[in-house]
């Protein structure tokens, strides 16, 4: 009988063995399985982190390149702007600026005007501001008495005709309307000379 209940227990301790051995066994492969994709997972990890590192850096490069881009786009923007602002206020000034429009005028007498190409001011005369029933602008008035060559009056018209341009910086303006009288061109002079007077609207903002 005592031999019987040792057999049965070394039996018992071998089934005992057996089975922790194939439980270690199964923990083992468990922790094989889970180091294994841990190890995937660090390695996905490690490429994403690569990857995200460079997508950085180049991002940064595009960063460096936009706004060094931006900035000398800006300082063109900056100086168009301030081309612009210059002309307009030439073209629209704030105010009725009749000493400029004068000068303007004499300028172009001095660039067209030749012995046998006449274009002569005799004489500006300026009118009271009228105000507009838009109420954003206002214009003055002013009539001139002007003996020019056919030539120079077409050009005239064509300087008037410029008038609010920006690039041409021409003060804006309209023409209401011209008066022409014809007289015979001086001996050796091969144009005939037209005396006209031409009343003007000369235009300024309303601030």
């Amino acid at each position: 009988m005592p031999k019987a209940s040792y057999k049965s227990i070394v039996r018992k301790q071998k089934k005992s063995i057996m089975l922790y051995s194939i439980l270690c066994g199964l923990f083992v492969a468990l922790i094989g399985s889970y180091v294994y994709f841990k190890w995937v997972d660090y390695g996905l990890y490690k490429d994403a982190i690569a990857i995200n590192e460079r997508t950085v850096d180049a991002l940064k490069t595009q960063v460096i390149a936009q706004k060094s881009d931006y900035l000398n786009k800006k300082e063109t923007f900056d100086e168009l702007s301030e081309d612009i602002e210059d002309s307009l206020k030439e073209v629209f000034p704030a105010e009725n600026s009749y000493t400029e429009l004068t000068r303007a005028f004499d300028k172009f007498e001095e660039e067209t005007d030749r012995n046998n190409n006449p274009f002569v001011i005799s004489n500006i005369e300026y009118q009271d501001i009228q105000d507009t029933d838009e109420g954003d602008y206002k214009y003055l008035p002013l009539r001139m008495t002007i003996s020019s060559s056919a030539e120079n009056f077409t050009k005239f018209l064509q300087y008037a005709e410029k008038s609010g341009s920006l690039l041409d910086k021409v003060r804006l303006m309209d023409i209401q309307s011209i008066h022409l009288s014809f007289s015979d061109s001086a001996e050796g002079v091969s144009q005939d000379t037209i005396n006209f007077s031409v009343k003007i609207h000369a235009y300024f903002q309303n601030i």
